[in-house]
């Protein structure tokens, strides 16, 4: 069964387990910043009004994301992953749902996300799920590597 909760301080190690290896198997570049939060996700995320959270399926961690505040315009999804045995069996959606309604109970307005544009399943979930191409808001840092910016209000 799969349960999505935020991350607790033992499960640190297993964000970064995840999440690094995918972007790199990507061809992308660990940037700074990436290192920098990947030593604590929780904490960051937290500190700007977020969560880190993590998909499991018993005790596998299968999933992950972080939800980071961004001031009056609202929240911004970041670090989705999900392993390759977990997908197409929900988890995704399961995850961007979990940042949705953090969003909107946090007090919204919009959650925002930042792509590659070589991601064609996860943007057409992104757009199923309502998702539209917005700019990036002032308080968002646009990384090096981002191709697309998407938005929904909540």
């Amino acid at each position: 069964m799969l349960t999505i909760a935020p991350m607790t301080t033992d499960q640190t190690h297993e964000f970064a387990a995840i999440w690094i290896p995918w972007l790199e198997g990507m061809g992308r570049v660990v940037e700074a910043e990436d290192a920098a939060i990947m030593a604590d996700p929780a904490t960051y995320y937290r500190a700007s009004g977020g969560e880190a959270f993590l998909a499991r399926i018993g005790e596998e961690t299968v999933g992950a994301v972080a939800v980071k505040g961004l001031g009056a315009s609202g929240f911004e999804f970041c670090k989705l992953v999900v392993t390759e045995a977990a997908r197409g069996h929900g988890a995704g959606r399961a995850l961007v749902e979990q940042c949705l309604d953090f969003a909107a109970e946090h007090g919204g307005p919009a959650l925002y996300l930042q792509s590659f544009k070589t991601l064609d399943v996860a943007l057409g979930l992104y757009e199923r799920m309502g998702f539209a191409d917005a700019p990036a808001p002032p308080e968002m840092n646009v990384l090096a590597r981002t191709q697309v910016i998407m938005a929904k209000p909540v």
